[in-house]
């Protein structure tokens, strides 16, 4: 990650001295926003390993200070394509070090002779597989950490992004929003399904996209927001300069959306609308090997 977040973090006690983030949101600490360009340090979070099954593992980051008693959101990460469950630990620190659980889920299909790297198989019947993966994920984290039920959203990256709609899509009534990082949105076929229960639903929806990225077609677009507007879901569409949506500043930018969104939402007109960055802050999030 621009050089710092390059290696593995190393865990730390709780009782250890570390430099906390200042971050926005719905904070058990109450503390106000600070420095977004700021990297957190390598020992903002303590990772857990858990493993579901033997082909599928997830892993879990707990925020700095986490306290029991206070019932965090939980944002699930849906990696890309050559990815695994542990790139949460690049993309978490630059959302925030403190407001969040974090869990995120391996895909089901190997596509290195490693067996590091993965991506999640398209088709219905790998859609329910990966859906059953990512709720059971989400049952375990739950039983192990202090998480609002009301307060799951799931963000992706890539094909990450795509399943993470289609999952949001065909499990509304447990997802409390969704965060598409490039990817592509669902058509009908099959993820609307519950066509009256998800314009009831009007699910809230961030979509992030690089103006001169891989997934910045302007048809599609067109295609995507005629969809959503089908099923009346609440819409925020931002764009960025570059090639990537890879960059701290669209993953900050998450953090915003949640609070504004999931965790205090405020009474707004419901639109579907576009902003573009002016590129001067953000810097291009790489991704460590595993």
């Amino acid at each position: 990650m621009s050089g710092s977040f390059s290696r593995r973090w190393t865990s730390r006690p709780l009782s250890e001295e570390s430099t906390p983030e200042q971050c926005s949101g719905d904070d058990p600490d109450g503390d106000s926003c600070g420095d977004e360009s700021k990297p957190p340090t390598q020992s903002s979070f303590l990772p857990r390993l858990s493993h579901t099954n033997r082909r599928n593992s997830v892993q879990m980051l707990t925020p700095l200070h986490y306290q029991h008693g206070y019932q965090y959101p939980l944002i699930v990460w849906l990696h890309s394509a050559g990815g695994n469950e542990r790139q949460i630990e690049n993309v978490l620190p630059h959302i925030s070090t403190r407001n969040y659980v974090g869990l995120g889920v391996r895909a089901t299909r190997a596509i290195d002779v490693r067996g590091r790297g993965f991506d999640w198989p398209s088709g219905r019947d790998a859609t329910a597989k990966s859906s059953e993966i990512v709720l059971d994920a989400i049952d375990q984290t739950m039983e192990e950490f202090s998480i609002h039920p009301d307060r799951v959203v799931l963000a992706g990256y890539g094909s990450g992004a795509t399943l993470a709609c289609k999952i949001a899509l065909l499990q509304s009534d447990r997802i409390a929003g969704v965060v598409r990082m490039g990817g592509k949105f669902p058509d009908a076929s099959g993820v609307f399904k519950n066509f009256k229960q998800l314009r009831e639903r009007r699910m809230p929806m961030l979509w992030q996209q690089a103006i001169n990225g891989y997934d910045d077609d302007p048809d599609m677009l067109q295609r995507d927001i005629t969809a959503a507007q089908c099923i009346r879901a609440r819409v925020e569409i931002r764009q960025y300069r570059g090639e990537d949506v890879m960059n701290t500043v669209a993953l900050k930018d998450i953090d915003r959306w949640c609070f504004d969104k999931i965790i205090a939402p405020k009474p707004t007109e419901p639109c579907v609308g576009e902003t573009t960055m002016d590129g001067s802050e953000f810097t291009t999030v790489d991704f460590s090997a595993n």
